[in-house]
């Protein structure tokens, strides 16, 4: 399970964001992970998967390589059946930001891809002066969006067109965050809250179709199922007007005591 809020502006009044973005990976908590860090030679910031056999896969990142378009993109989980020897998902997102499809080419790629992957929502966004495109995929069933200028969007781990509530819930209170925020401090502190929201936003019909036995802990924004799974990276990614780009990352450390978290946090700076 993961959540992804997005907002997006390419003509933004000066002082204001081109990009806010905030996102929790829900994972096991034994599946080891490098926090996220920025790749000087491919201009690539986020973290990577360290489970044996799907190293180097990414379950979120941005590409601010100076001179190229800024590209964002994440991968969510769709709760359901699970498919026997399917393919990584993670090599979605770095094969997005590491070559030079669009995100529209990149999406329509994916609508013909034979690979046995489990279900999926992909965001791929582009952002560059006056224009910010976003395309996402789901492969179960095929489901291609678009969207173009300014959005409030947000994505969870169903099909786009049957969101759950807490993805609704959480996007109003995603909203009404970047309305409210006079500061930038103001902005992350609340976003910050918002990943770390516990409260379970019930009845959600659609979550407790796709995970009968789970649903009531996988309704809060904030994840924790015993000892095992849960919300363990929070990623916050703010693009101002100037194009200046703060990558925020609170990551659990490793190995993880689910009795005992300790939260890591790193600010990556780049520019565009």
């Amino acid at each position: 399970m993961c959540i992804l809020f997005i907002y997006v502006d390419p003509n933004p009044d000066e002082g204001g964001y081109r990009l806010i973005i905030a996102s929790n990976r829900d994972e096991y908590y034994r599946r080891p992970a490098k926090n996220a860090f920025l790749c000087e030679k491919t201009g690539i910031i986020g973290g990577r998967d360290m489970e044996p056999g799907r190293e180097g896969g990414m379950w979120l990142g941005i590409n601010s390589k100076k001179g190229g378009k800024f590209k964002f993109s994440a991968l969510l989980n769709i709760t359901g059946e699970k498919l026997e020897n399917a393919c990584g998902r993670g090599v979605l997102v770095k094969e997005f930001l590491e070559k030079d499809f669009s995100s529209n080419e990149y999406v329509d790629m994916l609508q013909h891809e034979t690979k046995a992957f489990n279900g999926y929502n992909l965001v791929a966004l582009e952002l560059s002066k006056d224009e910010a495109n976003i395309h996402s995929i789901t492969n179960t069933p095929k489901i291609k969006t678009e969207y173009i200028g300014k959005h409030i969007l947000g994505f969870g781990n169903s099909p786009v067109n049957v969101p759950l509530s807490k993805v609704n819930k959480g996007k109003s209170i995603f909203k009404s965050i970047i309305e409210n925020s006079k500061t930038k401090e103001d902005l992350v502190k609340g976003l910050v809250e918002l990943l770390k929201n516990e409260e379970n936003f019930l009845p959600d019909e659609e979550l407790q179709t796709r995970a009968p036995e789970a649903y009531k802990q996988l309704s809060s924004i904030f994840v924790k199922i015993g000892d095992q799974y849960g919300s363990r990276a929070h990623s916050i990614i703010l693009v101002d007007y100037n194009w200046e780009i703060d990558f925020i990352e609170q990551a659990l450390e490793q190995p993880i005591d689910p009795n005992n978290f300790t939260w890591l946090q790193s600010n990556i700076k780049s520019n565009l």
